[in-house]
């Protein structure tokens, strides 16, 4: 199988390797963009979350779902680094604007005030730092060609600023709400460090999903010739 268009290969003996690879990965981002149907990836504009399920305290639950994130593709590489003795795969990106539309329902108490409703929630966050680790492992298939997996995906983001915005709240009550939505941007960062390990999951379950659909289709030399 010759490599695809969108994969620009890169040489392991080549002495910036790992610039190569941040190009390469770059060289990806409008393929990224729109999908490639006939090698399984799917868009990231937008990409589809999982629904999330966030019980930070006996005292609260918060469920999204149906949501819908734009500005993935738009992600800048800052750093792309692989260790051949491990397998081991560090890649750590910038994403300058993120954007959240979903469904949301909540239940309980926040930031000491009561809280419940249900209905869109909107997300709006900026200067985002990712920082991915991933495990590939070598297997050989039917065919005895030597191919990847990757058996693990760790992503760690960090937020620089954002606004969140959740509508209907008590049942439409507008003051009621205001005072809620408030409160949340207030203390935003306190928020955020409760929610954030949900949302690193359901990222991660679906970088994971898109990077696998792309390396299981090519053989270790085809990606990674020299090493």
């Amino acid at each position: 199988m010759i490599a695809a268009e969108f994969l620009h290969i890169c040489q392991t003996q080549d002495p910036h390797y790992e610039t190569c690879i941040s190009e390469s990965i770059e060289y990806l981002k409008p393929y990224l963009k729109t999908g490639v149907p006939e090698y399984n990836i799917p868009s990231l504009e937008p990409l589809i979350l999982k629904k999330i399920t966030f019980t930070p305290s006996s005292s609260l639950q918060l469920e999204a779902s149906e949501i819908e994130t734009t500005g993935a593709s738009n992600f800048i590489i800052k750093k792309a680094k692989i260790d051949f003795n491990t397998l081991i795969v560090l890649v750590d990106v910038e994403l300058p604007n993120i954007q959240v539309e979903g469904i949301y329902g909540i239940d309980g108490k926040l930031l000491l005030l009561p809280i419940r409703g249900s209905g869109p929630i909107h997300g709006n966050f900026s200067n985002c730092i990712g920082a991915c680790k991933i495990q590939i492992a070598k297997y050989f298939d039917e065919d005895g060609e030597e191919k990847m997996h990757i058996t693990d995906f760790k992503l760690k983001i960090s937020v620089g600023k954002g606004t969140i915005k959740l509508d209907n709240l008590f049942g439409g009550e507008q003051a009621l709400g205001d005072v809620i939505n408030s409160a949340i941007n207030n203390n935003f960062e306190l928020f955020m460090k409760e929610l954030l390990p949900f949302v690193e999951k359901a990222l991660s379950d679906s970088f994971q999903n898109i990077a696998s659909s792309i390396i299981q289709q090519f053989t270790f030399a085809q990606l990674f010739p020299g090493a």
